[in-house]
């Protein structure tokens, strides 16, 4: 009688915390909210681009998305649209404005003395992201920014 009791306990527990959790779903009262395109107030892409091909050979480079303009200078200029390299740059943010982890596994191949360094901002979060290519993990990361990076 005891385990009966206490399973109906258990499925009422559920019954309401189901009942609850569902509550605020399907509430048509309230319009959908309109994707944006522009970037959020404060935001946009500030970046400052530094390569050096390990050769004594090294450039510079700007890139500016934001609702006012879209700006690329330096070596980007010989690269994509401006666009396409905005899009490019906020892809891939989580790379830029995250440290590698120190833990990963690397490969231990050596890609040559090609190094990078990216400072700014996106959308707020400071950049500040150095690139190498030093290990198969570097080479990875120096690939996945290739557009940004590469004179």
């Amino acid at each position: 009688m005891r385990r009966a009791r206490g399973a109906g306990l258990w499925l009422v527990l559920v019954l309401g915390l189901t009942v609850a959790a569902l509550g605020g779903c399907g509430d048509d009262d309230e319009p959908a909210a309109a994707p944006t395109t522009a970037a959020p107030a404060g935001g946009g892409i500030e970046l400052s681009i530094r390569h050096d091909d390990g050769a004594g050979n090294r450039e510079t480079a700007i890139l500016t998305c934001n609702v006012r303009e879209q700006r690329a200078g330096g070596f980007l200029t010989r690269r994509a649209s401006v666009q396409e390299l905005c899009a490019k740059a906020r892809s891939i943010k989580a790379l830029l404005t995250t440290p590698p982890d120190r833990a990963r596994a690397c490969t231990q191949i050596y890609g040559g003395p090609e190094t990078a360094h990216i400072t700014g901002t996106i959308d707020g979060a400071k950049v500040d992201r150095r690139f190498s290519r030093t290990n198969g993990c570097e080479i990875d990361d120096f690939n996945r920014a290739g557009e940004l990076l590469q004179p």
